[in-house]
């Protein structure tokens, strides 16, 4: 890796502190609160007018939402105290303000007794806000709380994302990476991961069967997670044209009890339903080298050894799969965090260790089926086939399925002066797992257990935050990140699978960002809110493998750099409706390290005097504008109907604009960025108080639709387009475009004692158009020949439910999820040409988890899951193998927090 990089990032991060600090001093220089205050309070909700109270005032107000459901106050203008303004707006309800530390309020009903204040808390309300929030967005949003995860974890990482609507994880069973699908948007940043504000996605080549962009972290180490779907107007957004994932890791009040100082959290969970992997070079499934075989034959030449029927067709082995509570995987992690007056401190530690599992035995199991034999001239022949869906056999071992890894978290936020904070941050991911290319199993009929790949993974993060009280045109925000990760790659060479012909490499990929983002408020009328900031980011790829190494011709090596400017301007005039709009400008610029393989007849050839050409790299740079604007009414409380409008713009990723195998970037076909416009219209109702019992409402209504411009993928050539050197199967280009739309439902009932939630997404329309040579249909609902997209096209619907039950005052928390998975569009017999990039096809399957949670006491808990309870043989959707997934899994979890 080339250290020039630092030179980008060491400036970025001084002039970030540069700005920064002198700014938060002069800003506490001036501060001087002013006993009377303008307020300008519309009339309406109580909730929300106290929402705009709190940041007129610039105190921290704390109440409980049922508790000013359903009561309106009239506006209130002129110059007050806040005391004397928050008494006035409450006067005529039932409600009453009591002071709770410097600046700070909690209402309580009137009627209440015996509350006990505490000296210097920090009061928040005891709804769940994060759930909630989901359902105030002009736009689809889900979270994922540490409850969520540990309830139903699953075998692989992106199980925790099972009951996430439109949401998908590719490749799922493969080196326990996430590589995001959302609404039919993949890779290449299109769905950015951001860990604490990091990017860290890296593009893993999967052989003929495509590609793989992966983002790493334990789930023990994660605090909540927030799922953007469609484009974004934040710093963080830039790129993001299917959506974004927000990771939080851990932080001390995740660990700490809300009375404490300290606090550690300890936890261990054996994992059933897997073994140790066998040794590299072990066959696994059913392989048939013929669809036929001979016997009785006249002449010894007609059945040599390879056209006799062999006695079995599978390996003896990988089938003693263990019992149901056998828990040879293993997953522990320790937490621990502590206050101190200058801010918290956590450290955490996760190891994971699993071998490979087994397959279910309920479904399309395969089968080989002998048919009758056939006496011909010179031989009898006895046609075989196989099927089902996959060559593994029911219950058996999969191949390189194992993993494992060990993650360190290291985090502290400081409490500076002035009402400023710094959140620094890092993060050692360590994983060894098995890999195996899809092509393996797909095109050669025969898979092995490989070499173990492996990847490490460091974060560092630095987070700044100012939000002064007493002003209302400052809440900035500064990050800065690095992200070094280093994977080491052991795949098959090209049309072998012969562990001798195994070609390893080492990716180094570097990655630096910087985002900067304020927010100021105003109240000419209404509430209006004025957002901007500026990101950037720097990235290096670069590999140590020899440029004459087998079919690869080494790894691609190249850098890319990307900058953006956003502002977005949200205007309340009215409690009721709220219109936000903002635009973003993007601008990039990439260069490939290694020299295209041009062919002497290329025009861009200049002869180097032995046959070949001279050095020509690819670069590419682009810029382009792209906005959104949003819409929300809100008739009565709780009720919102919202229709948004969102543009973005993605620019070709480094993989795309360097070459290497099996595709690189053509002179002639010019790399533009992709244009993407999502259309939403939506419903929202929250009610935390149904039939005035506490009960909980949630409900999401949404139709959306996605279209992409100049849809940038892999594609076969054209007739008229230049010839490549080598093997010229493949091209880089931007296709026509892509559509997708569809519904997607949220609808959840809580009670003290029950809760129920069901999910689902149904697409109506999806198509891919590209106008080339050698096909008779420019548009298709499945793909194109040769794309990346023909592996990334969503099942035609799929829906999740949850049932569960609350005991013994919730201590004892018990239930089920059933997952439903419809099948994908499938191919034409006729007229439609795959390529290599054959779609793999699964069949629609239908899950049932169960669980268990119990708190034996304060500190200790105990939780027990069973997935796929009914044991189903099933292929994930958007698997990239022919890789089932796992059968019946049990696991058992303590935890034990103090």
């Amino acid at each position: 890796m080339q250290p020039s990089t630092e030179k980008y990032f060491l400036p970025a991060l001084f002039v970030l502190f540069l700005v920064l600090f002198p700014v938060t001093g002069v800003a506490q220089a001036e501060r001087s609160p002013a006993p009377l205050i303008a307020f300008n309070l519309p009339a309406g909700h109580l909730g929300d007018v106290l929402n705009l109270y709190s940041r007129q005032a610039g105190i921290t107000l704390s109440f409980d939402e049922r508790l000013v459901e359903g009561i309106s106050v009239p506006a209130l203008f002129g110059s007050y105290s806040a005391e004397e303004a928050l008494r006035t707006l409450l006067r005529g309800t039932p409600l009453r303000a009591v002071p709770v530390g410097s600046g700070a309020w909690l209402l309580e009903n009137i009627a209440q007794q015996d509350l006990m204040v505490l000296d210097s808390i920090q009061v928040q309300s005891r709804s769940d806000k994060s759930k909630d929030q989901a359902y105030r967005e002009a736009g689809s949003v889900n979270i994922i709380n540490q409850g969520d995860i540990e309830r139903f974890r699953g075998t692989s990482v992106g199980d925790i994302f099972q009951s996430t609507p439109g949401v998908l994880i590719s490749e799922n069973r493969n080196s326990g990476g996430l590589d995001i699908n959302i609404r039919g948007m993949q890779g290449q940043g299109r769905v950015p991961v951001l860990i604490d504000g990091s990017r860290q996605e890296t593009t893993i080549y999967r052989g003929y069967a495509g590609i793989s962009s992966r983002s790493y972290i334990d789930p023990d180490l994660i605090s909540t997670l927030r799922i953007d779907k469609g484009p974004v107007i934040t710093a963080e957004g830039t790129g993001a044209t299917g959506g974004v994932v927000s990771v939080n890791t851990l932080r001390a009040e995740d660990i700490v009890k809300p009375s404490a100082l300290s606090g550690l959290r300890l936890r261990v969970s054996g994992i059933g339903n897997n073994s140790a992997a066998p040794e590299a070079g072990t066959y696994a499934g059913y392989y048939l080298p013929r669809n036929a075989y001979r016997s009785d034959c006249r002449f010894s030449i007609y059945c040599t050894d390879n056209y006799l029927m062999p006695d079995r067709f599978a390996p003896e082995h990988g089938m003693d799969r263990p019992n149901l509570l056998d828990f040879e995987g293993y997953a522990a992690s320790i937490a621990g965090a502590r206050r101190f007056d200058w801010g918290d401190l956590v450290l955490a530690h996760a190891r994971r260790e699993q071998g490979n599992y087994y397959a279910g035995t309920e479904g399309p199991v395969p089968e080989i089926l002998i048919g009758k034999p056939e006496k011909l001239a010179w031989y009898t022949e006895t046609p075989v086939t196989l099927e089902g869906a996959s060559p593994f056999r029911a219950g058996e071992q999969i191949p390189n399925t194992h993993y494992s890894s060990d993650s360190w978290l290291l985090k502290s936020e400081l409490a500076l002066p002035g009402d400023q904070s710094l959140e620094l941050g890092y993060i050692r991911y360590d994983s060894t797992y098995g890999e195996m290319m899809p092509s393996q199993i797909i095109a050669f009929g025969q898979a092995r257990q490989w070499l173990d790949s492996a990847v490490v993974n460091h974060t560092y993060t630095a987070r700044y935050h100012w939000q002064p009280v007493a002003y209302d045109w400052a809440d900035l925000r500064a990050n800065a990140w690095h992200t070094d990760a280093t994977t080491n790659l052991n795949t098959p060479g090209v049309g072998s699978i012969d562990l001798e012909n195994n070609t390893a490499r080492t990716d180094d990929y570097q990655r630096w960002g910087v985002d900067i983002a304020n927010s100021m408020r105003f109240y000419p009328l209404g509430e209006l809110k004025l957002e901007y900031g500026v990101s950037g980011q720097w990235e290096e790829m670069d590999t140590d493998t020899p440029a004459t190494e087998g079919f690869y011709l080494g790894s691609r090596s190249g850098w890319r750099r990307e900058f953006s400017a956003f502002t977005a301007v949200e205007w309340r005039p009215w409690l009721q409706w709220t219109l936000a709009a903002g635009i973003r400008h993007t601008r990039f610029h990439s260069k490939d390290n290694n020299p295209l393989p041009l062919d002497r007849n290329d025009p861009a050839c200049t002869a180097d005097g032995q046959g070949g050409c001279l050095p020509v790299h690819y670069s590419n740079q682009h810029a382009g504008n792209a906005p959104v604007i949003a819409l929300t009414w809100e008739p009565v409380q709780g009720l919102q109907f919202y229709a948004r409008h969102a543009q973005a713009l993605r620019m070709p990723s480094l993989f795309e604009n360097t070459s290497g195998w099996s595709v690189s970037p053509a002179l002639d076909i010019p790399l533009n960025p992709e244009h993407a416009t999502n259309n939403e219209l939506g419903m929202n109702y929250l009610n935390k108080d149904v039939f005035h019992s506490a009960h909980q409402l949630r409900f999401k209504l949404a139709y959306f639709d996605n279209h992409v411009d100049d849809y940038l993928t892999r594609t076969q050539p054209n007739a008229w387009e230049q010839e490549q050197d080598g093997l010229d199967f493949f091209r880089l280009r931007n296709i026509d475009s892509l559509d997708l739309e569809g519904w997607e439902l949220n609808l959840g009932y809580e009670t003290r004692y029950w809760i129920a939630e069901i999910s689902g997404t149904r697409y109506e329309h999806i198509e891919v158009c590209n106008v080339g040579s050698y096909v008779r249909y420019y548009c298709t609902d499945w793909g194109i020949p040769q794309s990346y997209i023909n592996n990334m096209i969503p099942p035609n619907w799929h829906a999740s439910a949850h049932l569960g039950v609350r005991l013994l005052q919730k201590r004892l928390k018990m239930g089920l999820r059933g997952t439903f998975m419809g099948e994908r569009n499938s191919i034409p017999r006729y007229n439609a040409p795959t390529g290599f990039n054959k779609p793999v096809l699964w069949h629609s399957y239908n899950l049932v988890d169960i669980y268990t949670s119990l708190a034996l006491n304060d500190n200790l808990s105990m939780d027990f899951t069973v997935d796929n309870i009914t044991d189903q043989y099933y292929l994930d959707a958007l698997s990239l193998g022919l890789v089932p997934a796992p059968g019946r899994t049990a696991k058992l979890s303590f935890t034990y927090q103090y």
